[in-house]
């Protein structure tokens, strides 16, 4: 599922998004972003951490922002809007648990 992330998001303007686990209460999602491409604020919908794989992004908070690459891991604080920018091509897993 990664190397279809990877293969995606040469050709992609936004972000590149695969379910590669949904089930016994968590949800692991790729997410791949060019740079220059930003995941839409949102808000997690559940605990949630992010795992660097590729590259390097800028996760936005209102008031802070912090730059993540490779194997770095957040966990993601809840009901928090943010929002996620490419500084290069990246791809990180979004780990959701409930």
């Amino acid at each position: 599922m990664l190397k279809a992330v990877a293969e995606e998001l040469k050709s992609s303007d936004g972000p590149v998004v695969k379910k590669i686990h949904n089930g016994d209460g968590t949800m692991l999602l790729a997410i791949g972003l060019k740079k220059g491409v930003v995941l839409a604020e949102h808000t997690a919908p559940s605990v949630a951490k992010l795992i660097m794989i590729q590259g390097e992004v800028n996760f936005n908070l209102k008031d802070e922002s912090f730059r993540f690459t490779l194997h770095d891991t957040y966990d993601i604080p809840l009901g928090k809007k943010h929002n996620v920018l490419g500084v290069v091509d990246a791809i990180f897993l979004l780990l959701l648990t409930q």
